[in-house]
């Protein structure tokens, strides 16, 4: 399982509304699980708000 980490709320709430299933929230980040499904443009997105891990630590 691949997983997104995302640094921002805003951001967060655009992950949701496009289907992400969010595992974790804290006060710093979230981890979304990366639907290879979910058809989204993350290079339109300030690539300093999120990253892509193979790996879920917190």
């Amino acid at each position: 399982m691949k997983f997104i980490y995302c640094f921002n709320k805003d951001l967060k709430n655009k992950f949701l509304q496009n289907g992400f299933e969010l595992l974790v929230e804290t006060d710093s980040f979230f981890i979304f699980k990366n639907s290879p499904s979910i058809k989204f443009n993350f290079k339109e997105i300030d690539q300093s708000q999120f990253v892509f891990s193979n790996s879920m630590v917190f």
